[in-house]
């Protein structure tokens, strides 16, 4: 489908889904510059027993029945042919797939990230346990398929460390909270916006490479001057918010995020882009009162803020929030709760899933 339809598609959802909210509000959406291709920086691919072979892939629609994928438009091409070699080499390996119906066997799946400003590339394996007799092969093999990579310019993609996440829960939920290095290191540097962001294996990043210009710089300019302002960045993450606003002048940011990971990473982006009016909060968003301030920006995940978020809002009414939202049925739950404090003056939507249903949205919402 031709790109200007996609979009003209999901604005007219945008409109219709969020229409009691909207006020006359248009919904805002960019043509890009070029037809996406290749632009999805992340694969997390679960390991399925198919015919008594091991295969990586993704789940077709409404099933956990795995698709292997061969060829993708969508996703980072080094990244599709990462994700066939990582195949060959678990079935070379002879390694047990692990099997939800029982809770035995190995392998859950894989993740490998590039990240677009560096090209560094970290890959992961998601094991049940930690020691295996074939872990030395398993890294050997790893920094062989992954140390020749370009991207759809030619350019290396740069390994810089091989690892094993643990996951010996029970459930589908893949990654799990412990992460060990087999080799190099277990996190990657991304340049961009003039700052410096560390991204461990286990901490989220956005997953499109032109995330700067379709998200980022959209939403700060959503805000106009922020100088001087006291900010909450809740669902902080690394600080891919916190620091910009930082950088711009913002007298004072608060990160509020329960990964650890995420956590860990944000204090060292602090360190290393020099920034000292920021502070790092290690807590659910909604757990404690939020302190007083100017601005809220809100980037919960695809379920949306949920009661607990939007009460932590209600709570804290800072004159103006801007909520980041990537799912529109969420995003349509999350005003209907804020509804009757704050009103609507911006609605941008960022298409940062081309070629899918799903696209991010960025509202600006003021106190009533």
């Amino acid at each position: 489908m031709p790109i200007a339809e996609q979009l003209d598609r999901k604005r007219h959802r945008a409109r219709e889904l969020l229409a009691p909210f909207l006020a006359g509000v248009e919904p805002e959406i960019a043509l890009p510059p070029r037809t996406p291709r290749h632009d999805r920086t992340s694969i997390l691919y679960p390991a399925q027993l198919c015919n008594r072979r091991l295969e990586l892939g993704i789940y077709r629609t409404g099933t956990h029945e795995i698709e292997p994928i061969r060829d993708c438009r969508i996703q980072h091409k080094a990244l599709t042919l990462l994700g066939t070699r990582l195949g060959e080499l678990l079935r070379s390996l002879r390694l047990p797939v692990h099997l939800e119906s029982t809770g035995n066997g190995l392998v859950r799946g894989v993740k490998a990230r590039v990240m677009p400003g560096s090209n560094e590339l970290l890959v992961g394996v998601v094991v049940t346990r930690p020691q295996f007799s074939e872990r030395p092969a398993l890294a050997e093999g790893l920094q062989s398929v992954a140390s020749d990579l370009r991207d759809d310019q030619g350019r290396p993609v740069r390994l810089v460390g091989t690892v094993l996440n643990v996951n010996d829960r029970p459930g589908n939920v893949l990654l799990g909270p412990h992460t060990e290095v087999l080799r190099g290191q277990g996190f990657q540097t991304d340049t961009v916006a003039g700052l410096s962001f560390r991204v461990s294996f286990a901490s989220f990043y956005q997953l499109h490479r032109a995330a700067e210009a379709v998200l980022f710089r959209p939403a700060l300019a959503m805000l106009g001057c922020v100088r001087g302002l006291r900010i909450v960045d809740g669902y902080g993450g690394v600080g891919t918010f916190g620091l910009r606003l930082a950088k711009a002048g913002a007298a004072h940011v608060t990160i509020v995020e329960s990964s650890p990971s995420s956590c860990a990473d944000a204090r060292a982006n602090l360190a290393a882009n020099a920034l000292a009016n920021v502070e790092v909060r290690e807590q659910p968003f909604g757990s404690a009162p939020l302190p007083a301030c100017d601005l809220l920006v809100a980037d919960p995940p695809r379920a949306g803020l949920l009661e607990i978020g939007a009460a932590a809002i209600l709570a804290t009414a800072p004159p103006r929030v801007l909520l980041v939202s990537c799912s529109l049925d969420s995003l349509a739950r999350d005003l209907a709760a804020l509804h009757g404090a704050y009103r609507v003056t911006a609605l941008r939507l960022c298409d940062l899933f081309p070629h899918t249903e799903h696209v991010e949205a960025v509202t600006l919402l003021e106190r009533r």
